[in-house]
């Protein structure tokens, strides 16, 4: 085995490029299974703060002070 790779030192370098592709689409493919599994909402819930109506907001402390 060490005379063959000794006779071509690229393809060592090659098949672990491959090992690391595969690891790649395996990662992929292992997170968008998961994502296929837990959708995540298209909107926020009605009760969310960022829903609520301009009137309904709370008053945020640090900004309710006039600039000057």
């Amino acid at each position: 085995m060490s005379e063959f790779l000794e006779a071509h030192p690229m393809l060592l370098f090659a098949l672990e490029a491959g090992v690391a592709l595969l690891l790649l689409i395996f990662i992929v493919a292992w997170t968008m299974g998961t994502a296929k599994k837990n959708p995540r909402p298209s909107r926020a819930p009605a009760d969310h703060p960022s829903r609520q109506t301009q009137d309904q907001k709370p008053v945020q402390d640090q900004d309710s002070q006039p600039r000057q």
